[in-house]
């Protein structure tokens, strides 16, 4: 049987026997005669593939790196904890003595807000017509397109915060340790891209005594974030000349003295230190450290019918990130 191809071919090549004779056309008409002809031809030669694609989107990792909390429950406008610090002297004692020395606890109230991020998306009663017609799954992009908005936000809150909700993040902690990296050898730069293999084992080094002696050794750092730059080198340095280990592979080896067991990028951190610098980010990853509480996650609420065009509603709940051990992270800039 002859193809619908062939069959449209024969019909076009007739077409253009009968058409042989244009003399009679202006340009601009037999230019337009032409461009119909290759457009036709266009569309029976096009292949349609069957498998639809998305754009890729960066990977959010503030949910992976830093514990979530959902405990506080829908509805909560604050969140507060308290931190309690014993304090207190003992010494020796003659017999019979009265001026024993004094030991106490105080608490101290800590308090943030929460607050509601909300996005929508909508639907035409057309719309749905057509991507019922060529089989889309409309409304699942266009939640997921919802959620992936909320996810940003949440991510921005989490490292960033909101400066005019007065949302503080991670990276804007003014309680966290900030330390400078310091000069090479040479006294000529602090950028790990100048700096050698030793002098970078020495920077993270730093990084984690920094933490113990502040803390007398009760926290100790377990995670390190690093801009992506940064941490190419880690992993593409090797430890020593003729070495098959890299920097990267050395710091996270067990029983070592770093006692890290994740080492990360995170894009968020490049610019991100004091005067714009790349920073690195290390903490205790342990959720009485730190936490990011999310009294509510995503919710969709019924479609609104308005006109010709239904309307869903999208809110979450935010509490920002609550560090009740600022010590147990340090921000270290100027890498």
């Amino acid at each position: 049987m002859t193809s619908r191809f062939v069959q449209d071919s024969v019909e076009l090549i007739r077409h253009n026997m009968h058409r042989i004779d244009d003399s009679g056309l202006t340009p601009a008409q037999r230019a337009r005669l032409d461009a119909g002809e290759t457009a036709f031809l266009e569309r029976q030669l096009e292949a349609v593939e069957a498998r639809v694609y998305e754009k890729k989107l960066r990977e959010l990792k503030y949910r992976t790196l830093i514990p979530v909390s959902n405990r506080d429950g829908a509805g909560a406008q604050t969140i507060t904890y308290y931190m309690y610090t014993k304090v207190g002297m003992a010494k020796i004692i003659a017999n019979p003595a009265d001026d024993l020395p004094r030991s106490d606890v105080f608490a101290s109230r800590h308090t943030q807000a929460v607050h509601v991020i909300a996005t929508s998306f909508g639907y035409s009663t057309q719309d749905l017509r057509r991507a019922m017609f060529a089989n889309v799954p409309l409304e699942m992009y266009k939640v997921d397109a919802a959620r992936r908005s909320v996810r940003e936000t949440e991510n921005n809150i989490t490292w960033t915060g909101d400066s005019t909700h007065n949302i503080v993040g991670l990276f804007a902690n003014t309680n966290i340790t900030n330390d400078q990296a310091p000069l090479n050898a040479a006294a000529s730069s602090r950028l790990w891209a100048n700096k050698t293999a030793e002098e970078i084992l020495s920077d993270v080094l730093k990084i984690v005594t920094r933490v113990r002696t502040l803390t007398k050794g009760v926290h100790q750092i377990n995670t390190l974030l690093l801009p992506i730059e940064q941490y190419n080198k880690l992993a593409g340095t090797p430890r020593a000349t003729n070495s098959d280990t890299t920097l990267l592979g050395f710091i996270k080896q067990e029983n070592n003295v770093y006692g890290l067991d994740t080492v990360d990028w995170l894009v968020e951190l490049t610019g991100s230190g004091t005067g714009t610098s790349d920073q690195a980010f290390g903490y205790d990853r342990d959720p009485e450290v730190l936490e990011l509480r999310i009294p509510m996650e995503m919710i969709t609420h019924p479609p609104q019918f308005r006109n010709l065009e239904f309307l869903v509603p999208v809110e979450a709940e935010n509490g920002g990130t609550v560090v009740r051990y600022p010590l147990a992270c340090i921000k270290f800039y100027g890498i």
